[in-house]
Formats: C-alpha cells, structure tokens, sequence
C-alpha cells in the first residue's frame, strides 16, 4: 500500500521526539510508522484534515494523528503529528 517513494512528515514539535526531516521511501515509513502506531494503541480510522487518516488513542488519550494522501491504491505522502500541544482537538 505504500507508494516506493512516500515521503512522510512527523511532527513532535520539539516536545516528542520525531525525526527532524521527513522520511522518504518505503522501508523509513513503514518501519517508523510499525513502531509509531504500535500496540497497545487502539486504532480508529477517520477524516483527518479533508484527507483519510488514523487516530491513535493510549489509555484514553489521543497520541498520534495520521493523515494520509495517496494516489490510486498507493499511500504517496502521510503526516504524523505526535505533538500534544496540537492534539489537543481530537478525542478518543
């Protein structure tokens, strides 16, 4: 489902840790967003931002929104934003 070339952006805003510049192909995303969006978070798809995305929720509290744009079947380009300061909106 990911595109070879997905780019994908995460956004700690200094108070989480995330990478400093975007992660660029399969294998980076895949394997950052497999440790990212891992148990024991629940998982809910939603629209995020006019775009199709996920809401991660640990023990009650939104830790990571996903918005992703792809490109027929493929994923070409995700934002993760784990900051908590921008979270603040979102509920589980």
């Amino acid at each position: 489902m990911l595109h070879p070339g997905i780019r994908l952006t995460v956004d700690g805003g200094g108070v989480v840790a995330a990478p400093s510049s975007p992660l660029e192909g399969r294998s980076a995303a895949s394997a950052f967003l497999t440790e990212a969006l891992s148990a024991p978070a629940a998982l809910r798809v939603e629209a995020v931002n006019g775009v199709a995305g996920v809401v991660q929720c640990v023990d009650g509290h939104v830790t990571g929104v996903l918005g992703l744009r792809s490109r027929g079947r493929l994923l070409v380009e995700g934002w993760l934003v784990v900051n908590p300061d921008k979270l603040m909106r979102w509920r589980c």
